[in-house]
């Protein structure tokens, strides 16, 4: 059987609403040990921020900036735009056009999608996005728990690390001999990138994670081994 392999990564933001940014922020619970007005207050000013940043991993408020994704052995292509605070759909449009384009559902041909901690984030957070969008992903893209019953996921963090355990991308790399990223950009500062107007390196940092991925599955696959 042939294979169709579709090694992905995704970038998020924050929640570009004003409404689910008003929500996170003025629904903060402090630590239960303090007592006194001033100090939670305070706490609840210095966390703002913070909560407000974490909602670039949370499907159901957050927000896509760009998909990165190759076909097998392919170029790596990134989608992203530079209207991004509005671009969401379109960008979740071309993705899901183009896997149209590249594969037709066939019993001789089977995708195997294939990234780093896809199985807990990046799927998940397409499947929110594509639901709160209202736009609908090819029948083929395995976006819920009953897709995984027949469909084929290659999560290179799960298959490293086991299940419900975490390693970054880059350590797999540091213990295969695999290039790692450098310490310009992480997940982490993706959102200050895309505010002051470098989309561009984060579509690259998105790519260099696609090939990456692709690095480490050869390897787990023992594809260049004799």
């Amino acid at each position: 059987m042939r294979q169709f392999n579709i090694y992905f990564d995704i970038e998020t933001i924050p929640t570009q609403s004003e409404r689910l940014k008003n929500h996170v922020q003025t629904n903060l619970t402090p630590p239960a040990n303090y007592k006194k007005q001033e100090t939670i207050d305070a706490w609840i000013e210095e966390n703002k921020v913070l909560a407000y940043r974490k909602t670039a991993l949370n499907g159901g408020f957050g927000q896509i900036v760009c998909i990165g994704y190759a076909i097998n052995d392919n170029d790596v292509r990134t989608i992203y735009f530079d209207d991004w605070a509005t671009s969401e759909g379109d960008i979740l449009k071309t993705f899901f056009n183009e896997l149209i384009e590249c594969y037709r559902p066939s019993a001789d041909i089977t995708p195997h999608f294939i990234g780093h901690n896809i199985e807990n984030f990046d799927l998940r957070f397409i499947y929110q996005r594509a639901i709160v969008l209202g736009i609908k992903p090819p029948s083929f893209l395995p976006l819920n728990s009953k897709s995984y019953n027949n469909m084929y996921i290659f999560d290179t963090m799960t298959e490293w690390a086991g299940k419900r355990n975490y390693v970054s991308l880059n350590e797999v790399c540091l213990s295969l001999g695999i290039p790692t990223k450098g310490d310009e950009i992480d997940g982490s500062k993706v959102w200050d990138f895309v505010q002051e107007g470098k989309l561009k390196q984060v579509a690259e940092y998105c790519a260099d994670d696609v090939v990456k991925v692709r690095a480490i599955h050869k390897r787990m696959a023992f594809q260049d081994v004799a």
